[in-house]
């Protein structure tokens, strides 16, 4: 009998609903113990805190225990004279091989050192992110540098005769303090700068921004919300009764 397009669809629903139920919360419990009894110690830990049945699952089963009882067996770590299957114990022994872990990948590793001058003062600051290295605050100029080759890509001058005291960046700006002012350096060259409205600050500290806003760490403890396109303060925040640095 031929198969007809009714009959197509109905099957197609039945086997796409049987997909969609199918999750990794549908795997039963030996089958996961199985599974993660071939992890290392760390991709285990790992897996205990992605939700509250795997969490479970890995201390059910003891399988953190007999891993730090091989690990004994082997002399990677001390044997205590505590019991072994108190809570306290096992976390003691779990940070203990967790550190002669980090310390073997310091010694044994291999590690690979680049170094370049890149402004004619020291570098005050710096900032990575998407392959790129941004530079500066020593000689009142940022400079963009690629990760791969090591070459300046761009420069950005501070024509202020106040220093930048702090920057940051994204694919398509820099955004620097520099004083009591925010300036904005386009990546195609323009430069925009703009101070507090309603409100000005003596001295500020640092600064971040999350587009489209920009919050400024101040000397007088407070931290200042500005929006970077309209030019005006949105929020004062009361942080501290000292400098926010």
């Amino acid at each position: 009998m031929d198969q007809t397009p009714i009959g197509d669809k109905k099957r197609q629903r039945s086997r796409s609903s049987v997909v969609s139920q199918t999750t990794v919360h549908s795997l039963e419990h030996d089958i996961l113990c199985f599974i993660f009894s071939f992890l290392d110690f760390f991709d285990l830990v790992r897996c205990s805190v992605v939700c509250k049945s795997w969490n479970s699952i890995v201390n059910k089963s003891k399988l953190l225990q007999l891993f730090c009882y091989k690990q004994q067996q082997m002399g990677f770590v001390g044997v205590s004279n505590r019991s072994s299957n108190s809570e306290e114990s096992l976390k003691l022994y779990l940070e203990e091989i967790a550190m002669k872990h980090h310390r073997l990948a310091l010694q044994e590793g291999v590690i690979h050192i680049d170094q370049w001058k890149g402004h004619s003062a020291g570098v005050d600051q710096c900032r990575m992110k998407m392959g790129l290295l941004l530079t500066g605050v020593g000689d009142k100029a940022m400079r963009l540098w690629s990760l791969e080759s090591y070459k300046c890509l761009e420069e950005y001058s501070n024509p202020e005769t106040t220093p930048i005291v702090d920057f940051d960046f994204d694919e398509s700006k820099i955004v620097g303090l520099v004083g009591t002012r925010i300036c904005i350096w386009r990546r195609n060259g323009t430069r925009s700068i703009f101070s507090s409205r309603e409100s000005t600050f003596s001295k500020g500290l640092c600064m971040r921004y999350f587009d489209p806003e920009a919050v400024v760490g101040c000397e007088d403890g407070t931290a200042r919300v500005f929006d970077m396109y309209s030019r005006k303060c949105s929020q004062i925040i009361r942080m501290h009764a000292g400098p926010i640095t």
